[in-house]
């Protein structure tokens, strides 16, 4: 006898409802499984992001096909690689070298984006997914130029030996590499984003495009110049200091300045809070070759503050520039501005941008954002001009809304001429020894940070006249240049030292390219009281409604 059971209408629509079901399954797992390989293949995605985060912008496609259009000095990454490659190739062919020989010079030359894990690893690491996104759209905005590769470090790591600067250089798996021909850059993960303090693990904004579009700048300059950092006064540089100095364009060199020499390519000395004075005697002569150093086309930065102690040799050599720190018989002045500040002391406050001589110049581009970025100063000693300058008050002949005091020196053919960069408000004050010794003004601020320029015209040749400038930048505030407001994007000290960077003669760096803030999906706005209560509406009501509901079908059914 047949078992009916089996040859049931139910099990046989049952049994074909599960292989239709298991088919369905199978056929959504297996279609996921493809597009997600062919999205990570060909980078397929949609940014549905408000802000928009994973969408390369046009500002930054056009800093990279066409270099800065602000800075009539800069050169387009992708020119320069075009005529790197030329040069390579017409090297091969007057040395008769072809692929595969010892000197073969790469006729193909690409910019190469290296990140330091598999592709499947960097895709599955959120912060790193972000990076590699804006690269991959730069790679296929600029195919036949912009390459991005992996690299797995941990399994061969070999592969990034040749960007390690010195031996016990350290690349990690999160590291982000940046590279033309010889020249390279290496970023960590943290430098992609922005946060509110050097301590914090929390970013709040996206600064990946900004940090890509510098190092191919960097990168792909026919020449990179050297930023040297004397380390033998006591100086602890900061590490985003290094960092600022990498992205507009330097290779930073920490040297002893008493016994080694500067490099021949050496552009910028950055002397960041010393805290013994220079030695002028013996058999090295710092001052001496600090001036010899400034005889050219060179550049000087100082930063200092109200705990710097007085160093007679160093500042009476920058008062030759111009630049005298104040100081009172009870001790360095200390600049405090509530009207501008921080915290309730006033010691941390926001410096004004001026908008007159040369220092408006530097700050051009970030003063003409809609809301320029504050730029911090803590702890700030004052600067007053020399004894040995005059004060001249100008006034445009073309505008007479232009007029502003800058210092100035001529002797023996030498031209020197020193500007306000930022002041303080007129509310400020001048503390020393605890006391109150001085007060702002609104036609005489303090002086926060000056930049001193020299103008020299040499005879080239019978014909040619060379025009050479030197600066001497000088910030009355270490904390300008401390990790905490570098780090932190939202203020502009980080934005002002690059565009410092361009004033001294270097290419430029995108400053034009905005951080993207990420989204705030976080519940702020309640207590904790209101919390509790739309838990238990949350957890009381459906409970009470599906009970309601239920017990009225039970006694409809009932009396049917």
């Amino acid at each position: 006898m047949k078992n009916k059971a089996i040859h049931s209408r139910k099990l046989r629509y049952g049994g074909v409802t599960a292989v239709l079901t298991a088919a369905i399954v199978a056929a959504v797992i297996i279609v996921n499984v493809l597009f997600s390989a062919l999205s990570t293949r060909f980078g397929w995605y949609i940014d549905l992001t408000p802000e928009p985060i994973y969408t390369l912008s046009e500002a930054c496609i056009n800093v990279i096909r066409n270099g800065d259009e602000k800075f009539e000095d800069s050169s387009s990454p992708i020119d320069m690689v075009d005529s790197m490659r030329e040069a390579n190739r017409a090297y091969n062919e007057e040395h008769g070298l072809s692929a595969g020989d010892e000197d073969y010079r790469d006729e193909n030359l690409m910019i190469d984006i290296i990140f330091c894990d598999d592709i499947d690893t960097v895709n599955d690491t959120a912060s790193l997914r972000y990076i590699y996104t804006t690269a991959k759209d730069l790679e296929r905005e600029f195919r036949d130029h912009i390459r991005v590769l992996n690299y797995n470090i941990i399994r061969n790591p070999t592969s990034v030996s040749a960007y390690k600067t010195t031996s016990e250089s350290v690349i990690s798996t999160t590291d982000v590499i940046v590279t033309c021909g010889t020249e390279f850059r290496v970023y960590t993960l943290r430098s992609f984003f922005a946060f509110d303090t050097a301590e914090s693990d929390t970013p709040w904004a996206y600064n990946g495009e900004k940090k890509l579009a510098a190092g191919i700048l960097a990168v792909t300059r026919a020449e990179t110049p050297i930023a040297a950092l004397p380390i033998n006064h006591g100086e602890k540089i900061p590490q985003s200091l290094v960092g600022t100095l990498n992205d507009a364009g330097y290779m930073v060199m920490p040297l002893d300045f008493s016994v080694d020499e500067l490099p021949e390519n050496c552009r910028l000395v950055v002397l960041y809070d010393p805290e013994t004075d220079f030695t002028v005697s013996g058999d090295v002569d710092e001052v001496a070759k600090l001036d010899s150093f400034l005889d050219g086309d060179s550049s000087l930065m100082v930063f200092v503050d109200a705990d710097t102690p007085y160093m007679p040799e160093l500042e009476g050599y920058l008062e030759e520039w111009g630049i005298k720190f104040d100081r009172h018989a009870n001790g360095n002045y200390m600049l405090g501005d509530t009207s501008r500040a921080l915290e309730p002391n006033g010691l941390t406050f926001k410096g004004q941008y001026v908008d007159y001589g040369l220092g408006a110049t530097m700050t051009e581009s970030l003063r003409n954002n809609a809301i320029p970025s504050p730029a911090i100063f803590s702890r700030a000693m004052s600067i007053s001009h020399s004894d040995r300058y005059d004060l001249i008050h100008y006034v445009d002949a073309e505008n007479s809304g232009i007029e502003f005091d800058f210092a100035t020196y001529e002797s023996n053919g030498v031209y020197r001429n020193m500007y306000d960069v930022f002041v303080s408000s007129e509310n400020a004050v001048a503390y020393a020894g605890g006391a109150v010794v001085d007060e702002a003004s609104k036609n005489q601020p303090f002086r926060l940070m000056t930049v001193s320029k020299e103008e020299r015209t040499t005879q080239e040749s019978n014909y040619d006249l060379l025009e050479e400038a030197s600066y001497v930048i000088a910030c009355g505030s270490t904390a300008f240049a401390s990790d905490d407001y570098l780090e932190n994007n939202s203020f502009g000290n980080g934005d002002v030292l690059l565009s410092v960077g361009r004033m001294v003669g270097q290419e430029p760096v995108p400053t034009g390219l905005d951080l993207i803030p990420f989204s705030d999906d976080t519940i702020d706005t309640i207590t904790t009281a209101q919390m509790t209560r739309y838990t238990v509406i949350l957890s009381v009501v459906p409970a009470v409604l599906a009970i309601v509901a239920g017990t009225v079908i039970l006694i409809r059914r009932k009396y049917r």
